[in-house]
């Protein structure tokens, strides 16, 4: 190495080395104007490429080689000899976090040209009953699903739960009963619930609801982002609790994304909906067509008339993405698709894209598209994708 660097350089750059996703865009950010330090990540990313070599052989080599580099290191720090025992000590006990860096990034065939094929998502959620009972709801897959007080829970094969065997219940009976309808990563599933209301479940989000509605209101409670088409019922509010907002309809359809950590959007469709916000006092009509948006860490909403289909084209099978952030975009793919992102350049994170794709299509070719900007390079190596700045 042409500069000296000491132990905490050396220990920085091995963290990002090991854990990308973690470490990665902060140390970008903080070294963005060092370039010592940039070149310090890039020369032990090529004794991490060279590592890989390393691999092949076995143990006895593998020290030689480590010996060879070591030697090479103490030439040129021949002033900082006692640094250079310590650095060297800590090289070699990060090769096994570098070594399994490369593992992961490069999991290709025995060939090393094959990618492996990224899955995409399908219909499927977990049921939890008032009792604490977990059922597992696949595609394709009918099941009867015995409630108390002689409920029955119909999981058909077209991916939809519905309720059955209350009509005839009286409200007290089934009061306090509740379920949750859990959908994981890579999935989606659709819920009808007693009074009719059609509920659509997003990837990562979750429904608790009464197996009856009781009382002069409608309640459920929403984690991540769901489509609903409420059943009217002027006597009888609906209403949907987020962790900072309570949304109350007669009888309309919404869109609601309130996953955790990511800005809220309450999005219209038809109808009408009043808004209540945990942070504001007062509430807000929403029209047709308009957008509730509350940012991180915000304490007011902000109404306006969007595009509807940008927040609303999931439950229609498909992505729509209007002037999006690249990182906000990827995050989206991420719950529908099995893959990991590694930005390689942290400001491409903000680059503003179009596009409209299929759910059902290969993953491969939503990543051409954004390729085909020329803007950014996309390798996909195992599950994991490296983007990078095409002009950098």
């Amino acid at each position: 190495m042409k500069k000296s660097y000491n132990h905490d350089q050396l220990e920085e750059v091995f963290q990002v080395l090991k854990n990308p996703q973690k470490y990665g865009a902060n140390f970008f950010q903080k070294y963005e104007s060092s370039q010592q330090m940039l070149d310090l990540y890039k020369e032990l990313r090529q004794y991490k490429e060279s590592g890989q070599k390393l691999e092949q052989i076995d143990a006895p080599n593998i020290g030689l080689e480590w010996q060879k580099l070591t030697y090479k290191l103490k030439e040129q720090q021949r002033r900082k000899r006692g640094w250079m025992i310590a650095a060297s000590v800590a090289v070699l006990l990060s090769c096994a976090f570098i070594f399994q860096f490369d593992r992961i990034v490069n999991q290709m065939d025995q060939d090393g040209n094959q990618l492996v094929q990224i899955e995409k998502g399908n219909s499927k959620a977990l049921l939890i009953t008032s009792g604490g009972n977990e059922y597992r709801l696949d595609e394709g897959i009918n099941r009867i699903i015995s409630e108390k007080e002689g409920v029955q829970i119909h999981a058909d094969s077209n991916h939809v739960v519905q309720y059955t065997g209350i009509a005839g219940e009286s409200d007290e009976s089934l009061a306090d009963l509740f379920n949750t309808l859990k959908v994981p990563r890579l999935g989606e599933y659709q819920l009808v619930l007693s009074d009719g209301t059609k509920v659509w479940l997003n990837s990562e989000s979750e429904l608790r609801y009464p197996v009856k509605f009781t009382g002069e209101t409608r309640e459920v409670e929403l984690l991540g982002e769901a489509y609903f088409a409420v059943e009217k019922n002027p006597d009888k509010p609906f209403l949907v609790k987020t962790k900072s907002t309570t949304t109350r309809v007669l009888g309309t359809e919404f869109n609601v994304s309130a996953y955790p950590n990511e800005e809220l959007n309450i999005t219209l469709v038809e109808g009408s909906i009043e808004l209540k916000s945990k942070q504001t006092s007062g509430k807000q009509r929403l029209i047709p067509g308009d957008n509730a948006n509350l940012k991180i860490g915000g304490d007011q909403i902000h109404v306006s008339q969007v595009d509807v289909r940008k927040y609303t084209a999931w439950r229609e099978g498909y992505f729509y993405f209007e002037k999006e952030r690249l990182e906000d975009i990827l995050t989206k793919l991420e719950r529908w698709y099995d893959f990991k992102v590694f930005y390689q350049n942290p400001a491409v994170k903000d680059y503003i894209f179009r596009m409209r794709a299929d759910r059902n299509e290969d993953f491969a070719e939503i990543i051409s598209r954004l390729e085909q900007t020329r803007r950014i390079s996309m390798q996909l190596k195992g599950n994991v994708i490296v983007v990078s700045d095409v002009n950098r």
